[in-house]
């Protein structure tokens, strides 16, 4: 969720605006004539309820600058544009490569990547951890996890003092990371994004503005490019 300027919102109104792309892929800029096309998908809601930790997905074609790295990351921005008139660039997810495959003819390189979620994918427990650190506060329970994702905590999160995490190991063995922040969210009414600035944030039901001017494509919207990019305000 984004807050738009006022220039945003008048370009935006207008029905003859058009929308660019840029990425950003491990320090390189990537502007419309190296972008083929670009989806993302995934995000709030896989079904609807509370609990839902999901990875957004990016699928895209571009036209490589150089060498790109493993595991490279990926931030896209957008902007609208009339006449002479360009908004200011709104960042739209932070991604990593995940696979890539080049057209050797065309010279297309075709990657499919995801955000920090995927991460948490990974058991909580280590060494680190005594039987003593339980029950933990919500908050600090978040707080690890995400330094232990790579990302940094939304300041808007707001989490409960009521229900601190337990040790976290059930029937089946140790939880996965995602397996815990699901039942926080749960504890919560609500569920985990990574916003489009690559932060950890937990998203309640009444936390979805009602207010225009919003640009709210992390709630599990798609948008899509190819030629032309759909945002959905």
């Amino acid at each position: 969720m984004h807050t738009t300027s006022d220039l945003y919102n008048q370009i935006f109104s207008d029905p003859g605006h058009w929308t660019e792309l840029k990425l950003d892929i491990a320090g390189q800029e990537y502007t419309q004539g190296n972008i083929v096309s670009l989806s993302i998908s995934g995000g709030l809601f896989d079904t609807p309820g509370v609990g839902n930790v999901n990875a957004r997905q990016i699928d895209m074609e571009i036209i490589p600058i150089g060498t790109i790295p493993r595991q490279a990351q990926i931030q896209v921005f957008v902007r609208v544009c009339l006449g002479e008139q360009v908004s200011e660039w709104i960042p739209k997810g932070v991604f990593f490569f995940s696979t890539r495959e080049l057209d050797k003819v065309s010279g297309v390189l075709t990657v499919t990547g995801y955000d920090a979620m995927l991460k948490a994918e990974n058991v909580w427990l280590n060494e680190d951890y005594v039987y003593d650190n339980w029950p933990m506060p919500q908050e600090t329970a978040v707080a690890d996890i995400a330094q232990r994702m790579g990302v940094s905590v939304d300041p808007r999160t707001v989490l409960s003092d009521d229900f601190p995490v337990e040790y976290p190991v059930d029937e089946e063995g140790d939880l996965t990371m995602r397996e815990a922040l699901s039942f926080i969210a749960v504890s919560d009414a609500g569920n985990w994004i990574i916003t489009d600035e690559g932060k950890l944030r937990l998203i309640r039901f009444g936390d979805i503005p009602e207010q225009a001017g919003y640009l709210v494509t992390e709630y599990g919207q798609p948008i899509q490019f190819a030629g032309e990019v759909l945002i959905l305000v």
